[in-house]
């Protein structure tokens, strides 16, 4: 099952190219004409809302601020030294246990850590 997903600035492109490859929906906050690069949370949270899209992030700003945790599904990052390659496949292996739906209605963010795979 593939997920609708928002890479937020701070990721590399290449996480985004290797999960498109695995069969997810991708966008970069980068390439989406109404948000660029410097876009404000709340507006990066209003966007992936609207667009049925969870939220991939190293910015733990996320988890704090914009009522993110209550509004949107959040894939975070805590230790971006792990290769995209390595993300990727954590991000499918948690699409393989749990549905997009199922995310959103989290109040916490699913930790993309090498122990899912």
């Amino acid at each position: 099952m593939g997920y609708r997903l928002l890479f937020d600035e701070m990721t590399e492109a290449s996480l985004a190219r290797d999960c498109t490859q695995l069969g997810h929906d991708t966008e970069r906050v980068v390439a989406v004409p109404s948000l660029g690069a410097g876009s404000d949370d709340g507006e990066i949270v209003a966007y992936a809302e609207t667009q049925n899209r969870l939220l991939v992030t190293y910015d733990q700003d996320f988890l704090q601020s914009c009522d993110a945790t209550t509004r949107i599904g959040i894939l975070y990052k805590p230790d971006d030294r792990t290769p995209p390659r390595v993300t990727a496949t954590v991000i499918d292996a948690i699409a393989n246990e749990i549905e997009q739906t199922a995310l959103v209605r989290r109040r916490d963010p699913a930790y993309l850590t090498t122990e899912w795979v």
